[in-house]
């Protein structure tokens, strides 16, 4: 089938979207080429000319790597680290970055640096095994998410930034994780397994007015806004494989975007809102992949 733009122009008036990606899945670029296991990619601020992404380094070792789009290189985000580093994210203005950081087994602190003098701030780990997961920092630097889970369940929860008390806004049996907020701000989603399988949620900042948004037999993960906050996309296992999809925020429209016989997950949003990165596994191997939404 043709798959130039006019061709699916043409499709779309006729069949709809939901066709068009089935028969012409998104093209790939590969970014990176190590085959290392990556996960979190995440852009670095509005301009979308840098990655931040977790590489397993070694067996004991994952790290935050940094992945300049415009020639393809890349460089470690702190080079003499020997704590397992991962799940980074960044304030809209790249000025912060969060990041989960390991303290020992099983137990984990969120650490927030700020980027112009390097200065850091942590939560650290309860006692135990526990921990924090999944930080999220609000579009207007007021807040951050995060997930913090204690014996068989986890929370997510709200903190004041810079350095506000924490404190639970959702809750409840299971286990609740990736939030990330829609870019006004108003919402967040994430993803919870608190009716016996992973779905995708979404609720306000304060945790109230909470909506379930999928409804299937096999697991929707890492939920992830777009930049104008018309669309959310996500990893869905439901057809026998984990690929990429996207839905409307009131979880109209629910739409394979990949088609491969290994896994495609962790997507984001380019800034430009017209791409995703996000990590495909290709004949055993890891790395980042761009594509241009149809």
């Amino acid at each position: 089938m043709n798959c130039s733009r006019s061709a699916i122009r043409g499709v779309i008036l006729v069949v709809g979207v939901s066709a068009v990606l089935a028969d012409c899945p998104a093209e790939e670029k590969r970014l990176t080429s190590d085959g290392q296991f990556k996960s979190c990619p995440v852009f670095v601020d509005h301009t979308g000319a840098e990655i931040v992404y977790v590489v397993q380094e070694s067996a004991v070792q994952l790290r935050l790597m940094k992945l300049k789009l415009a020639d393809g290189s890349t460089t470690p985000v702190h080079p003499t680290q020997t704590k397992n580093e991962f799940e980074p994210a960044f304030s809209r203005d790249g000025k912060w970055l969060a990041f989960i950081q390991s303290r020992g087994n099983l137990s984990l602190a969120v650490v927030m640096k700020n980027l112009s003098n390097g200065t850091e701030t942590e939560i650290p780990p309860g006692g135990g095994f526990s921990g924090a997961r999944s930080p999220a920092i609000a579009p207007d630097g007021s807040m951050m998410l995060y997930c913090y889970a204690e014996t068989d369940t986890q929370s997510i929860l709200m903190m004041p930034l810079p350095q506000g008390k924490p404190h639970v806004i959702i809750s409840g049996a299971g286990v609740n994780n990736w939030p990330d907020f829609a870019p006004d701000g108003q919402r967040f989603v994430f993803g919870s397994s608190r009716d016996g399988n992973f779905e995708i949620y979404t609720a306000r900042p304060d945790g109230s007015d909470l909506h379930r948004l999928t409804t299937q037999p096999l697991q929707d993960l890492r939920p992830r806004f777009a930049p104008d906050g018309q669309r959310i996309v996500f990893t869905s296992g439901r057809d026998g494989n984990y690929e990429i999809y996207l839905m409307r925020p009131d979880g109209t429209e629910q739409t394979r975007l990949t088609a491969n016989p290994e896994r495609d997950d962790y997507p984001i949003w380019h800034p430009d809102g017209n791409r995703i990165v996000y990590v495909a596994e290709r004949n055993g191997k890891h790395d980042l992949f761009l594509a241009d939404l149809p």
